[in-house]
């Protein structure tokens, strides 16, 4: 009976051993896209902060700026290649996609034009607007590299609905 208690004592560790890669590889995703979603919030004040900008099309291109900076660290976290004039264009259409659908965003830049009056308006609806878009491009990349996507084969048109379904999402949460 103690050789099949040292047998079966034996047989344990391997069979721990062999698992362990198996269950390290779960959990190392799960903290990758834990990671990256940490990544995206960490981007979303600036975002907010870019808003806040007083200049017309400034606020935007440092909106664009900080997303195209989000989605390079994004893509170096899930070994993707980054080629940022491709990638540009990608974010361009998103954005598209919610300031065609949301006059916050586009009127909140457009409207900092008006003197004055046009400065404190932006200056309230801008910020929601730019924090909103930038959170739901980063879930939006998040879920995309999760499945084993890359910039090459991502197509906004197709996942024009789940970014503005994220979209409203972001605009709906409370501020933390």
């Amino acid at each position: 009976m103690s050789e099949e208690t040292i047998e079966v004592t034996a047989v344990q560790p391997e069979a721990q051993a062999a698992a362990a890669p198996a269950s390290a590889a779960v959990h190392t995703e799960l903290r990758r896209d834990q990671q990256a979603m940490a990544l995206v919030s960490s981007y979303v004040p600036w975002a907010a902060s870019a808003g806040m900008i007083p200049v017309p099309s400034v606020d935007l291109a440092a909106l664009l700026g900080l997303q195209l900076r989000m989605l390079a660290k994004l893509a170096k976290m899930y070994e993707v290649p980054f080629v940022e004039n491709g990638v540009k264009s990608t974010v361009t259409a998103l954005l598209g996609t919610v300031l065609a659908s949301s006059a916050g965003a586009s009127l909140g830049s457009l409207i900092k034009a008006v003197p004055v009056v046009g400065t404190y308006i932006g200056f309230a609806a801008a910020p929601g607007a730019f924090a909103a878009a930038t959170y739901a491009i980063g879930r939006v990349f998040v879920t995309h590299f999760e499945a084993g996507g890359t910039f090459l084969d991502f197509d906004p048109k197709k996942t024009r609905d789940y970014f503005t379904a994220e979209f409203e999402k972001a605009k709906a949460a409370p501020a933390a």
